[in-house]
């Protein structure tokens, strides 16, 4: 049983505020029964686990514990007050987990080693919760990876782990500079095209069959003029009289989906 002053949990309290020390330390947290589970199941190295004792009271809590004690990860029951505070108060959880990310650079996950490269470049989204839900579309349609770019939200916020729902174990990933995001995209031979939310092509007359890299702006600002200057094309959503656009997650989804039925 350990309680807030052992050295575990109060590295986890850090981890979860503390972008550098996450970066530093080259891992993330996992927070949840699914989530765990996925990190597990996606071949992650999972330092250590904290529990409550309420995880031995479900079926699903008992079996993943025992995933966990086979694979030799050490397991630490928290008192109920200690585990409060190791995750988000809003939405409580048996289990919680240190895991080390898997690490790609910049030129990996532009590359398309999954085929030709179809990759979506969020910059600077402030929203955990939409970076998240994007890198969760990203791998459901078929992405072959995804860059966060600019001073937006990290990648690896906890809510944004969660948001992705394990698709953040799986699809090639990586944070950057927005110019050498940008920069490194051309020079692998990507076309570089921007979502916008009105006066530019229709996002199903474009050929998605070619290597891209498809860049959509942070909630409410849109892209910023140092993408617009530099990209190739634009491509917008036709909507309906009176609605002015799409969330970001939404237009990545519909943009995403069409460049997969292109493909296919």
């Amino acid at each position: 049983m350990i309680s807030r002053s052992h050295p575990l949990a109060r590295r986890l309290r850090a981890l979860r505020k503390d972008r550098d020390l996450r970066d530093r330390e080259g891992v993330l947290v996992a927070e949840g029964l699914h989530l765990v589970a996925e990190a597990l199941s996606s071949g992650l190295v999972i330092e250590a686990a904290v529990f409550a004792a309420r995880l031995n009271r479900d079926p699903e809590g008992r079996a993943l514990a025992a995933r966990l004690a086979a694979a030799g990860i050490p397991l630490h029951e928290a008192e109920d007050g200690t585990f409060e505070g190791l995750q988000d108060a809003r939405s409580p959880q048996p289990v919680v987990a240190v895991a080390r990310r898997k690490r790609f650079d910049l030129p990996e996950v532009l590359g398309g080693s999954r085929g030709t490269p179809l990759v979506v470049v969020p910059c600077g989204l402030q929203d955990p919760g939409n970076l998240g839900s994007i890198v969760r579309t990203a791998e459901a349609a078929g992405a072959t990876g995804l860059v966060a770019a600019g001073d937006g939200v990290d990648l690896y916020h906890p809510r944004t782990v969660r948001a992705a729902m394990g698709s953040l174990f799986r699809l090639p990933a990586c944070a950057a500079r927005l110019a050498e995001a940008l920069e490194t995209a051309r020079a692998a031979d990507l076309r570089l095209v921007g979502a916008v939310a009105s006066g530019a092509r229709a996002y199903d007359a474009v050929d998605w069959r070619r290597p891209v890299a498809i860049l959509l702006g942070a909630e409410g600002a849109g892209l910023p003029e140092a993408v617009l200057s530099a990209i190739e094309e634009r491509v917008t959503i036709p909507l309906a009289a009176g609605v002015e656009s799409l969330s970001v997650g939404a237009a990545a989804a519909v943009i995403l989906f069409e460049a997969a039925r292109a493909r296919r």
